[in-house]
């Protein structure tokens, strides 16, 4: 493959990314209102998307998907408003409405419904109680795990990380996800407080859990037998092929928190 060829999709990528990005950092930096609204949207696409994927046949008047968008605005709604204990209400209720709705695979729908409302959730927690700062290393560093194996593995290439659910994936793309990870996780701790191991150590822990992220996702569009979530972001496909990392690293970085 030329040089060229490895990067095909690669100014397509660069251009809904800075779009991407450009959007979140206007709306996390100005808070407020805009911040539940856009991970709200967000959510609900997502939801939209991993539906379609598993079922296909279910159109736009299905009450489950409604269901769903529902709860993903209840949720930092309620966070928003209060804080993210309230959030596990309408998470629960309308998790447990989407599993009495009785489609199939109501356990796969209910439980992916709560990984991504709750992650959303999470950050309108985030941004409120922990700072800007905070919200946009976490970002970064899963930015960082995506842009270093996107570029690494394609340019040293090497064994395949787990060619039966992601074929494009390599060790070498991962370990350089993971160390421009850590580089993010070093600029964060000098701005912050000073160099820091703890700091130096989540954010290689959480590049782990955002590529984790992927490969799960990965593994659901193989079994379903589809490419991508949808087509909504040029040279990406979908929003949950997009922030598959974010959603598993703020999960994570939550479930540290709260324990």
């Amino acid at each position: 493959m030329s040089e060229t060829g490895k990067f095909t999709d690669l100014t397509l990528r660069i251009i809904s990314g800075v779009v991407l990005a450009s959007v979140a950092l206007v709306v996390f930096y100005t808070g407020g209102n805009g911040v539940w609204l856009l991970l709200g949207v967000a959510g609900s696409l997502m939801s939209w998307e991993y539906r379609r994927m598993m079922l296909p046949e279910v159109s736009l008047k299905d009450p489950g998907l409604w269901l769903m968008v529902a709860g993903c605005f209840a949720a930092v709604i309620t966070t928003n408003l209060f804080n993210l204990w309230w959030a596990f209400i309408p998470l629960v209720a309308a998790a447990v409405g989407i599993w009495g709705i009785r489609h199939k695979r109501p356990i796969w729908i209910s439980l992916g419904f709560l990984y991504i409302a709750f992650p959303m959730a999470a950050l309108v927690y985030i941004r409120a109680e922990m700072g800007l700062a905070t919200v946009l290393w976490l970002i970064a560093v899963v930015v960082a795990s995506d842009v270093g194996g996107y570029f690494v593995g394609r340019q040293v290439g090497g064994p395949k990380l787990w060619p039966a659910i992601s074929p494009k994936k390599t060790w070498s793309g991962t370990v350089g996800g993971w160390l421009l990870a850590l580089v993010v996780g070093f600029i964060y701790a000098l701005a912050v407080d000073g160099i820091s191991i703890g700091i130096l150590g989540l954010s290689f822990g959480l590049a782990m859990a955002a590529q984790a992220g992927d490969l799960a996702e990965s593994w659901i569009k193989r079994r379903q037998g589809v490419k991508d979530a949808s087509n909504l972001i040029p040279g990406h496909g979908g929003l949950l092929d997009r922030f598959d990392g974010l959603m598993a690293a703020t999960t994570v970085f939550m479930i540290l928190q709260i324990f």
